[in-house]
């Protein structure tokens, strides 16, 4: 059956912005390919190489008391080395024997004159630990760990080489930590892509029945990926980018790069349905799918431009990776899927594989679009249903949102360091055994660093008296009789030992101690300034930054995205319903993150042991992206929903019908979402475990709860309010009506 009054409005759905260029991209489709081709044979070509140009940094404060301690320790300690590694090795107590025969060869393996890397490799401590003997070798890098992460490992290799018989080595400290994050995470992302791609093209094939239609997403989505990888390379040469870069910037982009691509998709194949030749298709579909993608990828965009006011460097990194992989999947979108498209045209109905599993399954096959448009379907009668009894839908919908949110309201954010490791990596095993040694507090000590403010500090009585001011302390298992001088002897340096790991809250709380407190406390240390470096300093500054400026995040967020909302549907309810409803919906998504990961609720179900607290940068990042992605099937739901609406003017039928139109590309979508951050759940690294079960767990209650339940009993109960918008208002902001819809 073809839709008459679609194709007398053959002419006219290239004359928007979008229409125009769907329209223009399908004409010259040859030239478009082309440029998409150069430019992804230019920039995919260095997408491999971006992980050579990442590093473990991003998290320091400017401005903190450990960015403070770290540039003292950097500018006036000359002597001393950027950063540092201990090599642990370990033997059974009647074997001091092969114990210094595989130090001196560890130390021999790594010695500067191999290793330009090296400064320094010190003489082996060693320390009865039960039935066993510990020998730590300090190893001194002349980088910092930012550039000694890409020269370590070979360090780390040879030093590990050395193990003979009962004796082994491990090697841990900041950048054998961070090697083994990089490798576990290379590891773990290359099984995450091995299970993710088979499993969103039997999807896109069930859903779209045709292997050309289906392989269409995915071949758009490698593209937009490959090359804002590529486009990353180049990035990294200016900004530090994190290591948790090349995990962010797939899982957003597959998800949004299918979704998009998905949708012109489908709305081209209905288009051809209704009897529009393919570039007319292409230009229709540009008109409506192509201006839902646009502004889709604009709310998404606004929602990731947010994690830039948590004032951190790792989520400026973030927020460039994503917002430039959402980016290009919308261009891909809205130019190279219609010059395709256009191209294919018909054949895209070809090699119905989809068909056939279906029937074989015993399923009735979904119905073009314009062979039922009087016969409802089941997303149709779902939404009437709802409608006739909105209050109940509404009430138990908040309540299962409101129940998951609750323990939100506990959540207690912290530090995942080498704990976070897998246990048989060989930084988790050094620091286990130097944990079992000496104490916890020994893998990461505190630097008080004491500025004298120009005064010399050799001798001074202020010093003896702050050692014993924090030797003091409950927390502290010990102070180092040691002390390090400046070169020009006016900056200071003790360590002192905590009793607990740099991760925990006990440690953080000790370094608050020693700066609000005990330092205070020291009359002989007026007219000096006082810094607490090292691991746990750093992680109290970030976890502090974070909490801060996280409220700010999502206020911020959620105004903006309403007012681009605002634009877009020429409302002010439909908006601020959808920013509440997703609100809602992020933080049932922090609700279950404190139930599993600081709760502990499925540990051994779920094959790690939690914590205690969710990691502090995962929840700005997981509200950014989470606010941006539900914005998606806001935007696909409500056009449709306008289309109707602005044609006929029946709210409740418009309900109904968009839901229809979108109800099963909504389910695909959130279900190809939910997969691929399903796959990366089988990280093994816990801060993406946490970002994985987060972002699923939101959209599936987006996609279910809140888009087929609360949406359309709340568009309902508002009636003709939905469209409400004052006059001042409306005659201000711009009409982005396309001039043709397309047919409903």
């Amino acid at each position: 059956m073809v839709d008459c009054r679609s194709v007398s409005d053959a002419a006219a759905p290239h004359r928007g912005p979008f229409g125009r260029l769907a329209h223009g991209c399908a004409r010259r489709r040859r030239w478009v390919v082309a440029a998409w081709a150069a430019v992804f044979l230019l920039l995919g070509a260095f997408a491999p190489r971006l992980a050579d140009q990442l590093s473990p940094g991003g998290f320091e404060i400017a401005g903190s008391t450990s960015d403070g301690a770290r540039t003292l320790l950097r500018e006036r300690f000359t002597q001393d080395f950027p950063s540092a590694m201990t090599v642990v090795v370990t033997a059974p107590a009647s074997r001091r024997d092969a114990l210094d025969r595989v130090v001196a060869d560890a130390s021999a393996a790594i010695a500067p004159a191999r290793f330009p890397l090296v400064g320094r490799v010190s003489p082996p401590l060693v320390i009865p630990s039960g039935d066993t003997l510990v020998a730590l070798v300090e190893v001194g890098l002349t980088q910092g760990i930012d550039m000694a992460l890409r020269d370590s490992s070979d360090v780390i290799d040879a030093a590990r080489g050395a193990a003979a018989g009962p004796v082994t080595v491990e090697v841990t400290g900041g950048p054998a930590v961070f090697t083994d994050f990089n490798a576990v995470n290379e590891e773990d992302l290359k099984k995450s892509e091995l299970i993710q791609l088979p499993l969103i093209i039997l999807i896109l094939v069930l859903v779209l029945g045709s292997l050309i239609a289906a392989g269409l997403p995915v071949v758009a989505t490698v593209l937009s990926l490959a090359t804002t990888l590529g486009a990353l390379f180049f990035v990294a040469q200016v900004f530090d980018l994190s290591i948790y870069v090349q995990n962010v910037v797939p899982l957003v982009g597959i998800g949004v790069g299918v979704d998009y691509s998905l949708l012109i998709v489908n709305r081209f194949r209905e288009e051809l349905r209704r009897g529009r030749p393919p570039v007319e298709a292409a230009a229709v579909t540009g008109a409506t799918a192509g201006r839902a993608v646009f502004f889709s990828g604009l709310t998404v965009g606004v929602a990731l431009a947010g994690m830039l006011a948590v004032g951190v460097p790792i989520f400026t990194g973030f927020a460039v990776g994503t917002m430039a992989v959402v980016g290009m999947a919308v261009l891909a979108a809205v130019t190279l899927m219609p010059a395709v498209l256009a191209g294919i045209g018909h054949r895209i109905f070809r090699w119905n594989v989809g068909g056939r599993l279906t029937r074989r399954a015993g399923a009735t096959p979904r119905t073009p679009p314009a062979a039922d448009l009087g016969t409802p379907n089941f997303w149709e009668r779902w939404a009437r249903a709802v409608m006739r009894r909105p209050w109940p839908f509404i009430a138990a919908s908040a309540a299962v949102l409101l129940a998951l949110a609750a323990p939100a309201l506990d959540m207690t954010l912290g530090s995942s360091g080498s704990t976070s490791l897998p246990a048989d990596t060989t930084s988790s095993r050094g620091s286990a055994t130097i944990a079992a040694a000496r104490g916890v507090g020994a893998i990461a000590p505190n630097e008080i660093v004491v500025d004298g403010r120009g005064t010399p500090l050799r001798g001074d009585p202020s010093l003896a008296d702050l050692a014993a001011a924090v030797a003091a302390d409950p927390e502290v298992q010990a102070v180092s009789p040691e002390v390090k001088y400046s070169d020009d002897g006016t900056v200071a340096a003790i360590r002192a030992f905590a009793k607990h790991g740099d991760d925990t809250p006990e440690a953080q709380d000790l370094v608050g101690r020693i700066l609000g407190d005990i330092a205070p406390s020291v009359a002989s240390l007026r007219g000096k300034d006082v810094f607490v470096g090292g691991s746990a300093s750093q992680n109290r500054d970030f976890t502090r930054t974070v909490s801060r400026n996280l409220p700010r995040v999502i206020g911020l967020v959620m105004l903006v995205t309403f007012l681009v909302l605002v634009v877009l549907f020429r409302s002010v309810l439909l908006p601020l319903k959808a920013v509440v409803m997703t609100l809602l919906s992020s933080l049932a998504a922090y609700g279950v993150l404190v139930m599993v990961f600081q709760y502990g609720w499925g540990d051994g179900l779920l094959g790690f042991e939690h914590l205690g607290h969710v990691t502090n940068w995962v929840p700005p990042f997981l509200f950014s992206i989470l606010f941006g992605l539900s914005m998606d099937y806001e935007v696909f739901l409500l056009s449709r929903v306008r289309e109707h609406r602005d044609r006929h003017g029946d709210d409740r039928a418009a309900v109904a019908w968009g839901l229809s139109r979108t109800g099963s590309i909504i389910s695909a979508a959130a279900l190809i979402m939910v997969v691929v951050f399903a796959s990366f759940f089988a990280n093994r690294l816990i801060p993406i475990k946490e970002s994985a079960l987060g972002l699923a767990v939101a959209i599936v209650l987006d996609a279910t709860v809140v888009r087929l339940l609360l949406v359309p009993a709340f568009m309902r109960v508002a009636g003709r309010g939905n469209w409400w918008l004052p006059g001042p208002l409306d005659r201000v902001l711009p009409k982005l009506d396309e001039g043709e819809l397309g047919a409903p």
